[in-house]
């Protein structure tokens, strides 16, 4: 059974959508994710989670072509970062899920894997939900298993363990460990998070109580944040195992929820 998007006609997405099957939109960014990660870590890694989740349950859902651009703005010290406004950002994936509501499709989860795309993400979502007949959901695959953080030994939170591991996994021969080595300059604060360090295993995707970003260079010598030295493949498939799980135990969630109707109290 087909999974793409890409890949099916117009009579089989009128089929999926009558189905009640639910698209998942992959973001994610092209940017610089250290010395020894490729590019696309972002987006790679979102994607194959999505197909992952709807080769598990392909009668379930479905998995749109990916967004591969984000915003990120604040990595444009170090070369190769493509940044795309925010607002052009939320207006493209708003009007992709316009088009599949179009379409009939009732329920759109927005899978994200760019830590600052976290709130823009939220308002398409919330845009979507708001303008069209359809539900979106937006989630940042980092934040839906916690439990992903008693595995790794190292910071993770921009190239680190976590991203690292599993690329080692996925992709291996994009990885160049020889050039990985461990950038945690990031002063300690009990409000401003910046992913997992040693020790501390709460998470917030784009900081803890208190919003901060600044621009990466002020941050890290090398772009990474984290400890990609502890990262390996066999750690990776135990990582993304556990995400692919997640996602799929709330698509099945999400596509059964009831969506009772509006009642304006006027």
């Amino acid at each position: 059974m087909k999974v793409l998007y890409g890949d099916m006609s117009w009579p089989e997405i009128k089929e999926a959508a009558e189905e009640g099957k639910v698209p998942l939109i992959p973001v994610g960014s092209t940017e610089q994710h250290g010395p020894h990660l490729p590019t696309k870590t972002d987006i790679f890694i979102a994607y194959e989670l999505c197909k992952a989740a709807a080769n598990r349950i392909p009668e379930e859902t479905l998995v749109l072509p990916p967004v591969n651009y984000g915003y990120n703005e604040h990595h444009l010290d170090f070369p190769a970062t493509i940044n795309i406004n925010y607002e052009t950002l939320i207006k493209f994936v708003i009007d992709v899920g316009r088009s599949l509501a179009h379409h009939g499709f009732r329920k759109i989860v927005i899978v994200n894997g760019h830590g600052s795309n976290d709130a823009p993400m939220e308002i398409a979502a919330r845009r979507i939900t708001l303008e069209t007949p359809a539900v979106c959901a937006s989630l940042t695959y980092l934040g839906i298993a916690p439990e992903v953080f008693n595995i790794i030994e190292g910071e993770s939170a921009h190239g680190g363990d976590i991203e690292t591991s599993i690329m080692l996994y996925l992709a291996p021969e994009l990885v160049d460990m020889s050039k990985a080595v461990r950038d945690w300059s990031f002063p300690k604060s009990r409000f401003i998070k910046r992913g997992v360090t040693l020790g501390e295993r709460s998470f917030a995707i784009s900081g803890g109580a208190v919003k901060f970003m600044d621009w990466w260079s002020r941050i890290s010598k090398t772009g990474i944040l984290g400890d990609p030295t502890k990262a390996s493949g066999e750690k990776g498939e135990k990582i993304f195992k556990i995400y692919v799980e997640h996602l799929v135990n709330f698509i099945r969630e999400f596509k059964r929820m009831e969506i009772p109707p509006r009642k304006d109290h006027h």
